[in-house]
């Protein structure tokens, strides 16, 4: 694979970083724009494709999705720069490069103490301080809120899929697309089945893939801020993030209850969120500011 990058001219030294289910990530070297990219391309489809789309379908997932984030502008979604073509015929977009997602800042999840208790503790989760979890979800809903307003659903929010401009404190940047909801271009082999991550996606898109809407990435960000907050997935009759963590400011529980309600049309909009959230960040910033505390991690 090295060697098809290579060959690309401008991309120089590319290294493989990470694989997931469909794409490989490498770090090269653009010599046009002098800095280090990340490089995503699409791993090899078997013949027969993977569920219910084949080698064409995904591959013309892959594009749309590239040209979905090319075409946007939004300082919490990540950047397209180009496009090339492997001499295999495969396609491969050029982003910049991140040093970290947020998983990173947060560890590996854990559903409860019993599970965390069987890992060695680098591995066990970490929650974060009040403020700084306000903030990443803020940017978070403000990335969201740039997708829904051209009608996509985003369908898989999870720590892993945020990217970071620093290691401490970074900007919050939403990346992969591939399980997105485009209008118009919905494969009908996914009718009757489920697609995104089972811990974050919404009730309603486990049931059906085309059933989710823009209030399902909502859902996701509820059990993201529980995640953040507490250090642990809000799963069955859960307790409210306040109870389970200390410092974590009450309204806080009112915002993972909405976020998270049963019913899609119950829960606001990820614009809505992210008035609901700089309100919360400013109170919070404001009583931090007057009791000269660090507030509790």
């Amino acid at each position: 694979m090295e060697s098809l990058l290579s060959a690309i001219p401008g991309l120089e030294q590319p290294v493989h970083v990470v694989s997931g289910n469909f794409s490989h990530v490498y770090r090269a070297w653009d010599a046009g724009l002098a800095r280090w990219v990340a490089v995503k391309v699409p791993r090899h489809v078997p013949a027969g494709g993977w569920g219910p789309l084949g080698p064409e379908e995904w591959r013309r997932r892959f594009v749309a999705e590239a040209r979905i984030l090319a075409a946007m502008d939004c300082p919490h979604l990540i950047r397209i720069d180009r496009m090339d073509r492997l001499a295999d015929g495969r396609p491969c977009v050029a982003m910049p490069w991140h040093v970290a997602n947020l998983r990173l800042e947060i560890g590996r999840d854990a559903k409860g103490p019993e599970n965390m208790a069987r890992r060695p503790a680098d591995q066990c989760p970490r929650r974060m301080a009040a403020g700084r979890a306000c903030e990443v979800l803020r940017q978070v809903c403000l990335g969201l809120a740039a997708l829904h307003a051209k009608g996509y659903v985003h369908r898989d929010v999870k720590p892993t899929n945020l990217l970071l401009t620093d290691r401490v404190d970074g900007t919050v940047r939403l990346c992969d697309l591939g399980f997105a909801k485009i209008p118009g271009q919905e494969p009908e082999g996914w009718a009757g089945r489920w697609i995104g991550t089972p811990n974050y996606a919404a009730p309603e898109q486990m049931r059906e893939a085309l059933s989710a809407t823009d209030r399902s990435d909502v859902y996701s960000v509820g059990v993201l801020a529980y995640r953040l907050l507490t250090g642990l997935l809000p799963v069955g009759a859960f307790r409210p993030a306040s109870q389970v963590a200390e410092g974590v400011p009450v309204p806080f529980d009112g915002v993972i209850a909405a976020a998270m309600a049963r019913r899609p049309g119950d829960r606001p909009r990820a614009v809505e969120l992210v008035a609901a959230l700089t309100a919360l960040r400013d109170v919070i910033d404001r009583g931090w500011k007057r009791s000269g505390t660090t507030p509790p991690v």
